[in-house]
């Protein structure tokens, strides 16, 4: 298991408390960052039937490559296809859009090391560097010998880091979805999109391994599709470089690329009344307002309360206020810790428009420890990105 998988598992788990009103389910913007790392140099292996990149015509050192030095305008590096949202979307503020106000800032480009090993170049996904749900995203990554002489053999992966956006984060923060990659057959669905836990992705793996010669390179086409289950917020996509079959990867080059997940028919959450909710044993308030960009019906707020230590059905008190009166709000056992379904009347069909929604939490024994609360919401199969209005 890798340090920030460690540190974020330290951070959220064990349990959680989602307070979701009305429905109960559970469900990188920068240039392409190019980083050469030195790796031993291995024999050639033996590739597979379907080999990735195929009939993709190699280059040297001496021909132009996107592995330049000097670092270049964010997200205009390579030269893949641009997947932009349709035409027919209309464009929101981007705080709005991306659910989290840093998602879409850009970082500056790393330069490329050319003193050898393999070096790796990201080729989209677009200039924007958004991947909308739902919509099918293209993109490359090209690999490159750096060495002056020999051969290296290598295993292309790509798959996301953990992701804060995941459907269920509190158990295993992998986006839901697909990756396709082009091989000489046509497209191949990949097993997984996301990495996991630790560094099974990458150990042990062989299957459409290739060889590049000194100055070589190659490029492949990937595709992928992340699905409504997700929430809107900043996703990583890594590209590595391990030796077929390889179970020391301390020298394995790797590449990075920042992208910021958007949703277009998804709700946002706004004007929320405090960012530095203090929860105990005294009725604490605190409210939101949720606004559907192309009129979803259907709004539902959202509230989850967590601790690094965990919480019990009877741990917390979760009221929001219908009518004028405060109103419990019942717990169950969802994939993401405990959810919170609140009573009838709290439900709205608005076309473009905004609802408010009030609530109140207690803790009814002191904690130890501190509480985590976040809002977001929910619309039809949209979610929107929880945003922590308490100290952590």
């Amino acid at each position: 298991m890798n340090a920030s998988a460690i540190a974020r598992i330290a951070k959220i788990v064990p349990l959680a408390v989602v307070a979701a009103v009305g429905v109960a389910a559970c469900g990188p913007t920068n240039s392409g960052a190019s980083v050469a790392a030195s790796a031993p140099s291995t024999t050639p292996a033996a590739t597979s039937s379907a080999i990735p990149g195929a009939g993709a015509v190699p280059t040297t050192p001496a021909a132009p490559t996107s592995e330049a030095p000097a670092a270049v305008p964010a997200g205009t590096q390579g030269t893949a296809p641009e997947a932009k949202p349709a035409a027919k979307t209309p464009a929101k503020p981007a705080a709005a859009k991306t659910g989290a106000k840093d998602a879409a800032r850009p970082a500056p480009a790393k330069p490329a090391g050319q003193s050898g090993g393999i070096g790796i170049t990201f080729n989209g996904p677009n200039q924007e560097g958004q991947i909308a749900l739902g919509e099918l995203v293209p993109f490359s990554v090209t690999w490159k010998n750096n060495d002056t002489t020999g051969t290296r053999s290598m295993v292309p992966v790509v798959a996301t880091q953990p992701y804060e956006g995941a459907p269920c984060p509190l158990v295993f923060a992998m986006a839901d979805g697909t990756l396709e990659r082009k091989d000489a057959s046509g497209w191949k669905t990949l097993d997984h999109l996301s990495q996991g836990t630790g560094t099974d992705h990458v150990m042990n793996r062989g299957e459409g391994a290739f060889t590049l010669a000194a100055g070589e390179s190659r490029t492949i086409e990937y595709r992928m599709r992340l699905s409504t289950a997700n929430r809107p917020g900043p996703l990583v996509i890594e590209a590595d470089a391990p030796a077929p079959h390889a179970t020391d990867l301390q020298d394995m080059a790797k590449a990075e690329w920042h992208a910021a997940v958007v949703d277009f028919n998804g709700p946002w959450v706004s004007s929320v009344s405090t960012t530095n909710l203090q929860v105990g044993t005294a009725p604490t308030e605190f409210g939101f307002t949720v606004t559907s960009p192309r009129g979803t019906a259907d709004l539902h707020p959202e509230v989850v309360v967590s601790s690094p230590y965990g919480l019990t059905e009877g741990d917390v008190a979760l009221e929001a206020k219908v009518g004028g009166a405060w109103t419990p709000v019942a717990l169950h056992d969802d994939c993401g810790g405990l959810t919170a379904v609140a009573p009838t009347g709290l439900e709205v069909k608005r076309s473009g428009d905004s609802a408010e929604y009030a609530f109140r939490i207690t803790m009814t024994k002191p904690s130890q420890h501190g509480v985590n609360v976040q809002v977001a919401a929910r619309a039809g199969d949209h979610r929107a990105t929880l945003d922590y209005i308490s100290p952590r």
